[in-house]
């Protein structure tokens, strides 16, 4: 695992002008809805259900745009491009990879950073 950071708390915090509640309430909202989202799409690649997969991948985007997680981005982008054209599970399998890793990493420095906006 990287020690280098991956999420982009100024972006965030430029985003709602500063406001620590605001910060905070999108934190939270992050804290929940990664996990799910995460187990979600690690389920639909247990079934290799390509629908699920676009679903999953396509929302995820949206939440790690909003911390900024710019190494994310690419990786979903291209698991969501795969499981539109319904091609290559392998391929998506070897992406969950460092989605999991990655996911896991945005979330611990989610939860160290929710501090100072507690």
């Amino acid at each position: 695992m990287t020690t280098d950071k991956i999420c982009n708390f100024q972006y965030l915090s430029n985003m709602v002008g500063g406001k620590k509640q605001v910060v905070n309430d999108i934190m939270e909202e992050f804290l929940k809805q990664i996990p799910v989202e995460l187990q979600a799409i690690n389920n639909a690649i247990a079934e290799k259900n390509f629908t699920v997969i676009k679903s999953f991948a396509h929302s995820m985007r949206s939440s790690v745009s909003i911390m900024d997680i710019a190494v994310l981005k690419p990786v979903l982008q291209e698991m969501e491009n795969l499981a539109l054209a319904a091609a290559d599970m392998e391929k998506i399998t070897e992406l969950s990879v460092p989605l999991n890793l990655l996911c896991k990493q945005a979330i611990e420095e989610v939860e160290s950073e929710k501090l100072n906006y507690d």
